[in-house]
């Protein structure tokens, strides 16, 4: 059996009997994985507090290649994010962020970039207070990385620049659309070039200095419906995690 050693931050844990737990992990070198956790569920054992969700790890796990399911073998806390579990409304974000990536990432692949992402997300959600422009830009970078960025300069469908004015989109094409080509197919939802162009800022912005977009309460509702949207369109169902973030911001 093969020994692995990488960094990796958890997704999420369960019960898996008595005294074991199966834990879901994206690590840096190897992708999504999950292991059992011999004995994790004892009052005394060797994994205490470095398995709950958004925690970074040193991670050494083994098992067989390309099996679904490994052994836990050692973890040691990196990082523990722990100001995120301070506060409801950020400890709500990074579990909507954390159903993102266990939902869109497919487990055994080598997704170097997303994993460094999902760190680099958390870390700013640790820090930041305004959070919406974190999460539309966790949405659509997230959208991007796995190969699914919607194009926003041409008509997805003929490749002409769309004319000023308010911008047809479908989501079914990922893409705007032209006046022509949108009086032949479906319209889902029509922007402004103002929401086009912070959509554009979101997928180049540094993650960290993302909270200085500042979005003007017009178009907040606006840029959450395209992005947004776009998860919707690509997973076919809303994420259970969602919905507590709404509730979060009507207090």
């Amino acid at each position: 059996m093969a020994l692995y050693k990488t960094r990796a931050i958890v997704i999420k844990s369960m019960n898996l009997s008595e005294s074991d737990r199966l834990v879901t992990f994206m690590t840096e070198k190897h992708g999504k994985v999950k292991c059992v956790a011999k004995g994790a569920r004892k009052a005394k054992n060797q994994f205490l507090g470095t398995l709950e969700p958004m925690t970074l790890i040193h991670l050494i796990y083994f098992g067989r290649e390309h099996q679904s399911l490994f052994r836990l073998n050692h973890s040691d806390t990196i990082e523990s994010f722990h100001t995120i579990r301070d506060d409801f409304n950020k400890l709500y974000t990074g579990v909507y962020f954390l159903d993102l990536i266990d939902t869109m990432v497919l487990e055994g692949h080598s997704e170097p970039k997303i994993f460094t992402f999902l760190y680099q997300g958390l870390a700013a959600l640790n820090q930041q207070k305004d959070l919406e422009p974190l999460r539309r830009l966790f949405e659509i970078r997230l959208l991007s990385l796995s190969g699914y960025k919607p194009e926003l300069e041409h008509c997805v469908l003929c490749h002409k620049t769309p004319k000023n004015g308010m911008i047809p989109f479908s989501y079914n094409h990922n893409g705007v659309l032209c006046s022509s080509c949108s009086n032949r197919t479906k319209i889902d939802i029509q922007f402004s070039i103002g929401t086009k162009n912070y959509i554009k800022k979101l997928l180049d912005v540094e993650i960290k200095t993302c909270e200085r977009l500042k979005f003007p309460k017009s178009q907040t509702e606006e840029i959450e419906k395209v992005t947004h949207r776009l998860i919707l369109s690509h997973l076919g169902r809303e994420l259970k995690s969602y919905p507590f973030i709404k509730y979060m911001a009507n207090f």
